[in-house]
This record gives structure tokens, sequence and C-alpha cells, in this order.
């Protein structure tokens, strides 16, 4: 088995050193240019960066931190940040530039959206945070289509800037989503057991073999279609989550056991807590050990592969 087997996580482990390789290439003009920069000192900063919160009016605060060297977002149990969600960020406000001065009156701030949202106002605060060093922005409308309006958190004069950065808006956006990446034509079996003992297994003879087989079909039904196994073996191709929390112990209704070719077995355990469907991964510790202790939210269709049933497969019983 080889690591190119299953791809994804082992990419989220990246030092913040990457977040400022622009900006450190960027700035060469002089004192004169530099005075317009709306955060200067920002860049030298950047590779001593621990955390950075982020506050919106319609949302909890966000805290993304640095735990032994990587990016973690803390409303998700410390799971991984997608580095390349939150470098953007840090490399368009180090290299924000003063286009013009706006307002100082704090009774025109929310025209301009940087109001602070920690007062109710509806900017997008951002604290950015390291050793020795603070900054508190607020960004607020956007303008002129890839410029935006932003303000010091503390002091009165806003801005335009030369830049919009996106910002995720919900805490999971946040998150690098990848899970597994199995192809299919990788793939031997995979068997579906239910707490019910109701079990479906689909296997191939022969690795060129190009449909799998169901096993083991109830006496008097037949195949929806006879491709209807390929979806269910495809399931961890390209496998990314919708959310995650730390496992929970519980019950499982359903568990699939995928075994490939050579030899790789995961498991997928299925849970329904209310109406939420998470889903645990069992993968050898030397390729999948980040996958342990965590459960994920998948993508509707992905679950549905998962929890397929005889009646999901087979043609009604009444069909001529």
């Amino acid at each position: 088995m080889t690591k190119k087997t299953i791809r994804g996580l082992v990419a989220i482990v990246v030092a913040l050193v990457l977040l400022i390789a622009v900006v450190e290439r960027t700035d060469d003009t002089g004192p004169a240019t530099q005075d317009r920069t709306l955060l200067p000192e920002l860049a030298d900063h950047a590779n001593s960066i621990q955390q950075v919160r982020i506050f919106t009016a319609n949302a909890d605060t966000l805290t993304l931190r640095q735990v032994s060297g990587t990016w973690v977002n803390s409303a998700r149990d410390d799971y991984a940040v997608d580095i390349g969600k939150l470098r953007p960020l840090i490399v368009a406000l180090a290299e924000a530039r003063i286009v013009e001065e706006k307002t100082s009156s704090p009774e025109r701030y929310e025209k301009l959206g940087v109001d602070d949202p920690e007062s109710g106002g509806k900017g997008t605060k951002i604290i950015i945070d390291g050793e020795g060093f603070s900054y508190a922005i607020i960004l607020g409308e956007s303008a002129q289509g890839n410029h935006r309006y932003a303000r010091l958190a503390d002091e009165e004069t806003s801005y335009l800037v030369d830049q919009n950065p996106g910002i995720p808006a919900a805490a999971s956006d946040w998150l690098s989503t990848d899970i597994l990446d199995i192809d299919s034509k990788q793939v031997r079996s995979v068997t579906i057991t239910h707490d019910d003992g109701e079990t479906i297994a689909i296997a191939k003879d022969t690795e060129d073999q190009t449909d799998f087989t169901v096993l083991d079909i109830p006496e008097g039904r037949e195949l929806s279609y006879a491709t209807v196994a390929n979806g269910i073996a495809a399931t961890l191709s390209a496998l990314k989550f919708d959310d995650v929390r730390k496992a929970i112990d519980g019950p499982f209704e359903t568990s699939v056991v995928f075994e490939t070719w050579d030899g790789l077995q995961v498991t997928a355990q299925v849970r329904t807590d209310d109406e939420d469907t998470w889903v645990t991964f069992e993968t050898p510790s030397d390729i999948g050990n980040q996958l342990s202790g965590w459960q994920y939210q998948l993508p509707g269709y992905k679950k549905n592969l998962l929890t397929r049933r005889w009646d999901d497969i087979l043609k009604s019983a009444d069909a001529d």
C-alpha cells in the first residue's frame, strides 16, 4: 500500500512562514510608499502571528490559532485550518494600501460598514496577535470591485484600501475539508452492514473487471440497473466533508468496510444524532492517523452511498 492511495490531510500541516512569502517580495518602493500602507509593520511580524480572531455581527467569534506549528480552528475542536484560505487574508492585509481617506465621524461608520461588530456594528473585525504585537482592523463594505473600506479599530479615520480579501462566512468554511481519495479502480470489495443485520456486499473478481458484482441478491429480485454498485465503490473518491466534530462515543447504525487490491482496509461507521448524520473513519495509522478521533458530516449523496439498502439498489418487488 502506498501513500499515494490516500491524499488530503497530509497537506494541512503547513508553517505560517508560507503566509508571507508573497508579501516579502512586494514592497521595495521606499519610505514614501510605505507611508501609505494601512498596516506597515504587519509584513515584518507575519511569520510570528500566533492567533487570528474574527468578529462579525451575525456569527460567533472565530479563533484561528497555531498549535505546534499547525493552524487550527477553535470553533471546530481545533481541527486543522485550510492554510490556502488563511494565507490570502494575511497577505491582503499586509499589502493593503490607502487609496483615499474617508470619514472620521462615528455617525457615518455604518454607511461604510466600518462600525465595530463588538458594539453592534455590521463590520468585520479582525484581530491579529503574536508575541509583542497586536493589530485590530475593521473591514467594511466592498467598493469599486476590488477595493474595500477599512478602519483601524482604535482610530477614528476610515479609509478606502486597494484590497478586498474574501473571508469565509462559517466556521466550517475555514477547514481543510479533504478526507480521503481512493479511486473505485483501486477497490476490490465493499460490505455494508446495518445494525438490523441487513448486509450488502459488492466485489470484483479481477482488477480489470469493469463493473462490480452485487453478491447474494435476494431471490426473485434484480438490480435496478447493471452498474448500480459502481457508485458505492466510488464513495471514497475525492471525499470531502461539510463539517467536523470530535468523535462522540455511541452506537453506530451502519458499518461499511472498503478493501483495496493492495490490502488497504478502510472502515466507515455511520451514526445519526437528532437529524444529523456523522461518519467515523478507521484507516491504517501510518497513512490515516489524522482521521482518528473525528466524526464528519458528508455531502448528502456520499452519505446515501454509505447507507445503501437492498431497496435502494433493486427494482421494486412488485415490478413486472
